[in-house]
């Protein structure tokens, strides 16, 4: 018996945790980064566990139990700005995660330890801009620059 059936049986107040949602490309699932086709191929290390005793409540464990989530993810770059990233956390390493964003089919490599805030999203809600388009902040060209 799971905790959802003893809290019908119970009554004791619980939240039942959400499903996760697939999240992958049709051709990709079950493959990873490395079984993309194409010349280049993006190649990834095998998952690592992160549920070990030193790494528990860390940035990478929470992370890796929440592959396959749509995130916001808030970077800080040199002492004063903040950068925002989105997109569905497909992988985490020690010392990075990585994105895939839906909207245009890209994966977003970023660096872990700059990572100061994570924003979860309920499964079919996303943010009401795309926080992975950057303004233009010289005023040449159309302002869609990665």
């Amino acid at each position: 018996m799971d905790r959802y059936d003893d809290y019908i049986e119970n009554k004791e107040t619980i939240v039942k945790p959400r499903q996760r949602m697939e999240c992958y490309p049709e051709n990709m699932r079950g493959r990873g980064m490395a079984g993309m086709d194409g010349a280049t191929q993006f190649k990834e290390p095998p998952q690592q566990n992160f549920d070990t005793e030193e790494m528990r409540g860390s940035m990478q464990h929470i992370l890796s139990d929440n592959i396959g989530e749509y995130v916001v993810i808030e970077f800080l770059i040199g002492t004063d700005r903040i950068m925002r990233k989105q997109g569905i956390l497909f992988h985490v390493g020690r010392s990075y995660v990585t994105l895939f964003d839906d909207m245009v089919n890209d994966y977003i490599v970023c660096d872990i330890f700059s990572v100061k805030f994570v924003y979860f999203y309920y499964p079919g809600q996303r943010p009401n801009r795309n926080y992975n388009i950057l303004p233009n902040v010289n005023n040449s060209g159309n302002g869609n620059t990665r």
